[in-house]
Parts: C-alpha cells; structure tokens; sequence
C-alpha cells in the first residue's frame, strides 16, 4: 500500500490508503499484522471525479464489512486531504450506497441510512435485546453498567444462541439523560472497538423513534463522542476524524 496514513473516526481506527486494485484476505491481515497500531480495518480510497470517491472497506481479519460509517469519515477526510477532489460536500460511494459527506476540517459528517429495527425483542439468558439493521446487522440491549459488563462473554452468549447465522454486532448502552447514551460495542469480524458508528446509527434511531432521548442527541463511546440528529427526514452523524 502507498500513500496511506493512520486515521481516527472518533475512536475507530483504520490504515487508509489510495486504491491500487484488488487485494486478497491474506494480503489484509499482513497490513494489519505489519501496522504501526492496533487498527480495526483497512480502507482503500479510489479516486472517482471531483464530486465522489469509492470506498473499500474490510475487517482487520479481512472479511468485508457493509458498512462502516466511521470509516466513511475517514475516507472524506482522507481524499480531500489528498486533493482527490476540491470540495468540501461530496458523495462516497460505499457498499450500501451513495452518501453524502461534509467536511469541515476534522469534524466530518455523513449522511446515512436510516436503519430498521424489530419492535419484538430477542432474550439472551438473562438479557433482553433489540435486533436493528443499517446495512449491517446489529444487537442492543440496555445495561445498567456498560463500564462494567464482560461485553466479550456477552457477545459469545449471543453467539452461541445461533440467532444471528452470519454473526451481528453486539451493543450495550445505558441512557444517561434525553440527550446522552453511553455505549460500548463488541464487532463482528474485528472484537471491541472504541467506536461504532453504524451502531451508534441504529441505537439512536431505535431510542429516539420510541421516545426515550430526543433529537440531536451523542452516544459516547470510549473513543469519543458521535452527534446523530434527524433533518427534513435524514438522519445525520458526526464526529472527530484525526491522524494517528
């Protein structure tokens, strides 16, 4: 890989780099292996037009993923950085789709998919859980100490009920008023992670559309904090991108 930098979406951690062509699940795990930190993917960046940039996306175990928005941040900051366009609201073309980003020098924002969610909930044992999609799968169930749950063994009870046959991220939250949720995800493909924006997605959208925190509101995660809002109708994230 040349002309690649460490980057940071809010916690998220990711090599990114200028596509050069396809690469294998081997080649992956020996950038992830030879990296200077711990990342949780790699991301290639293809240069399209002045008014978009396609992303690839894979796991640091180097499966592909459907969606990964902080990645998405990543990627915008990265081609602009990198002058594969001139303007600061372009579109990057990701598996789900077109979406729109805005940069605005290390805050990022994206517009995304609005994720679905069952209104039946799921019991693990002794939790209760809500299964939600954006693209990619996803499993919240509320706590009342995110800080200290064995989130690992958790993810593994899910695992071991067969549920989900192609695996799902595992979300535990609490709410900590109207406007705050503190949250701590386990990520298919890749283990805990500091961040997890399409999860963040799918947490406020299920919270908000039930009533229980308001519009505009931050999930916090270890690595950060990510702003979600509902404007006209679309659903909004934003965060810090830096490098590492």
């Amino acid at each position: 890989m040349t002309n690649f930098a460490y980057m940071s979406g809010t916690g998220n951690d990711f090599i990114v780099g200028q596509y050069e062509g396809e690469v294998s699940e081997i080649q992956i795990i020996a950038l992830v292996s030879d990296a200077e930190y711990e990342v949780d993917g790699v991301i290639f960046v293809e240069p399209l037009d002045n008014n978009s940039v396609k992303m690839h996306y894979f796991n640091n175990d180097g499966s592909d993923a459907e969606l990964c928005v902080n990645g998405v941040r990543c990627v915008a900051k990265f081609a602009l950085d990198n002058n594969y366009l001139d303007v600061d609201r372009f579109i990057v073309k990701a598996p789900v789709g077109d979406l729109e980003v805005y940069v605005d020098e290390n805050i990022v924002e994206v517009s995304t998919p609005i994720p679905t969610y069952e209104e039946e909930k799921i019991n693990v044992n002794s939790f209760e859980g809500v299964k939600s999609s954006v693209g990619n799968p996803h499993f919240m169930i509320e706590v009342e100490d995110v800080d200290g749950l064995d989130l690992e063994n958790l993810n593994s009870e899910v695992i071991n009920e067969n549920i989900f046959p192609e695996g799902v991220n595992v979300e535990i939250y609490q709410i900590v008023n109207r406007n705050y949720i503190k949250a701590r995800v386990f990520e298919r493909g890749v283990g805990e992670t500091d961040a997890c924006g399409s999860g963040a997605l799918c947490m406020f959208n299920y919270l908000n559309k039930t009533d229980q925190i308001d519009n505009n509101s931050y999930v916090m995660y270890p690595g950060g904090d990510l702003n979600l809002r509902f404007e006209n109708d679309k659903l909004y994230l934003s965060g810090e991108v830096i490098y590492l």
